[in-house]
């Protein structure tokens, strides 16, 4: 019985350990997509001044 609950938490740490390695995966990549919609909402903003303003061609 002690062997199991042994097993069972260190099975359950193994399985945290890995969510939080995704987890941390994932948010390393927000700041690179933050500026990568910051790019082309200023290259739209840019576009649309370019344009004239006139989006109804």
């Amino acid at each position: 019985m002690d062997l199991q609950i042994t097993l069972a938490i260190l099975g359950a740490a193994g399985v945290v350990s890995a969510a939080l390695s995704a987890l941390k995966g994932l948010l390393d990549q927000v700041p690179e997509v933050i500026r990568s919609w910051r790019r082309v909402v200023d290259e739209a903003r840019r576009s649309r001044t370019d344009d004239g303003g006139d989006s109804a061609r």
